[in-house]
């Protein structure tokens, strides 16, 4: 902390990401803003809203007969949890959503191309990593990322799909990532990194 700095107002979309618990997350020094995380990550999907990310806590105060305030607080649990439209109607999107699984079927002389969700009785849920990203500029003009990752989450359908011709709006598919503890280092569940400075 210190005098205020301009340069550190972000006004960015987020880009958001997935990949398998425990995949190596970007590296700051070689992943440079905009450009694909490597290894297992994907994109998902172009996005309708912004990306919302909310960090919750629930707290409990330790009270005395002797004073009105409360003498001590302490944190009793915690949430992480990411939001966003997807602007795209992919089904391996909503497969990653719905614990459902994809059958592709390609075209052929008498057989349309298709792919075939099926959703249903699937009681255990995914892990996977997640996080996002959005670009800063300094005051050099380099950009540089502030990134967030989700050491393990899950993923689901955060609201009805509005189908409507007479509407401006267009369909989207509401997503909502929430943070689980990591299992290699149990009771974190994010990390908040912001790139500050290109290399020397």
């Amino acid at each position: 902390m210190g005098a205020p700095e301009v340069f550190q107002i972000l006004k960015s979309n987020a880009v958001l990401w997935f990949a398998p618990v425990g995949d190596a997350f970007p590296d700051e020094t070689t992943v440079n803003a905009g450009e694909l995380w490597g290894g297992n990550w994907q994109r998902l999907g172009a996005t309708k809203e912004p990306l919302t990310c909310l960090y919750e806590d629930e707290r409990s105060d330790i009270n005395v007969e002797e004073y009105l305030a409360p003498v001590h607080r302490f944190k009793t649990a915690e949430t992480m949890t990411l939001e966003t439209v997807l602007a795209e109607i992919d089904l391996d999107y909503l497969a990653l959503l719905t614990e459902g699984g994809v059958a592709k079927v390609a075209a052929g002389a008498a057989q349309k191309a298709y792919d075939n969700l099926v959703v249903g009785n699937a009681a255990d849920l995914s892990d996977y990593s997640f996080g996002f990203e959005g670009i800063n500029l300094n005051s050099a003009g380099v950009a540089l990322p502030l990134r967030v990752f989700l050491y393990r989450a899950n993923a689901k359908l955060g609201g009805e799909l509005s189908f409507s011709k007479r509407e401006d709006d267009y369909t989207g598919v509401p997503i909502v990532i929430e943070a689980l503890s990591d299992s290699v280092a149990p009771g974190r569940i994010c990390v908040f990194q912001k790139i500050t400075g290109p290399t020397t």
